[in-house]
């Protein structure tokens, strides 16, 4: 699965252990906030998150740590 460098920032920022459970944070996010442009980011995580299974997202994540997103 491939992320944009926002897409990516964001869900690094609300990964919350596993595939559901970032996801619902996501959502909860995706609610507090009135910006566009990062609900727009979240819709794309949450659709993309919808088609990972636990293990390529645990390897997303193990991949990702310690990385930035520009």
């Amino acid at each position: 699965m491939t992320f944009t460098n926002d897409e990516r920032r964001l869900l690094l920022l609300y990964q919350s252990g596993s595939v559901a459970d970032t996801a619902d944070t996501l959502r909860d996010a995706l609610l507090d906030t009135n910006d566009a442009d990062e609900r727009k980011v979240i819709a794309g995580i949450l659709r993309k998150l919808d088609g990972m299974d636990e293990a390529e997202f645990d390897s997303y994540v193990l991949e990702s740590e310690g990385l930035y997103a520009e």
